[in-house]
């Protein structure tokens, strides 16, 4: 009877510090759960510092108002249409430019952007030097791929339009997002003392976004979204499509946007490459065509 009694004891001490441990690791899990949010919330609201604007201003950077100076440019369309490659009687021909525009666009400066985005967040915020010289870097990389110089100049025109916008829009005041804004006011001032021809469109893209806190996701896709916009906007005002037609085949473009994102996001400056030489050489006639409204 003695030895049952003591067996039961053990067995009701055992089961109390059994409970006791569950006990005491539930609340350990709480506690660490607990941490982990207040971690999560910390970060979060670190970003949303970071960022004051938010998605707000991913939709001020694909407004039409928003004046970077891309509807001054056709992107060889023009040179195309002159040369009889898009015509306004044939809606594929203009279909087809499209999809060689965007596949160009996703090849050839999607990496450019996704770099610049990357190097642009990487570099230390208190450090504008080091952000600056990544920036140059592969800026200058960016003027070896073009390979023709209608192109490269509209680049370096749109660039200058970017840049000059962003630090007039974003970089104004004292908050720490203004202070990251004026490291491009350094960037301005050492392309021209380091003899670079000129600041890259797609590099300052990259730039710009990160510095606003956007993703590299929404800024990929953003970059392509623009590029859509801007063919349709010249092909409207060259007469080869209405602006109601317009309308739709951008709506009816978004299965193929999507796949060109899926298939080339996220890949680095040593991936950039032309798939389209007919439109290289096309946009390289533009400055011989008799009569133009566009730059390039």
């Amino acid at each position: 009877m003695i030895l049952s009694r003591e067996r039961a004891r053990c067995r009701t001490s055992a089961g109390s510090g059994s409970i006791a441990k569950a006990a005491r690791e539930q609340e350990g899990s709480w506690t660490g759960t607990q941490r982990q949010r207040r971690r999560s919330a910390k970060m979060a609201t670190e970003a949303a510092a970071a960022s004051p604007a938010g998605d707000w201003a991913l939709w001020q950077m694909v407004d039409s108002l928003y004046p970077t100076g891309g509807f001054a440019h056709s992107l060889g369309l023009e040179a195309a249409a002159q040369e009889g490659l898009v015509t306004a009687q044939s809606p594929e021909s203009l279909r087809r430019f499209l999809s060689a525009s965007l596949h160009q666009a996703a090849n050839f400066a999607l990496p450019i952007v996704f770099s610049a985005h990357r190097a642009t967040s990487s570099a230390a915020a208190d450090d504008p030097a080091m952000l600056v010289d990544a920036l140059l870097a592969r800026n200058a990389e960016a003027t070896a791929l073009y390979s023709n110089h209608v192109a490269r100049k509209a680049s370096f025109a749109q660039g200058a339009a970017l840049l000059r916008l962003a630090l007039s829009t974003y970089g104004a005041g004292v908050e720490p997002r203004a202070r990251r804004f004026q490291a491009l006011l350094t960037l301005r001032k050492e392309f021209k003392r380091r003899k670079h021809a000129g600041l890259h469109h797609a590099v300052l893209f990259g730039a710009v976004c990160a510095l606003l806190g956007l993703t590299a996701d929404a800024t990929q896709r953003m970059y392509l979204f623009v590029t859509t916009r801007d063919v349709l906007s010249a092909a409207t005002r060259l007469n080869l499509v209405g602006p109601l037609e317009a309308a739709r085949l951008q709506f009816e473009t978004a299965p193929l946007l999507e796949r060109v994102y899926l298939a080339k996001k996220d890949r680095e400056m040593r991936d950039s490459y032309s798939s389209a030489p007919v439109l290289d050489l096309v946009q390289a006639m533009h400055d011989q065509l008799y009569t133009r409204i566009f730059n390039s």
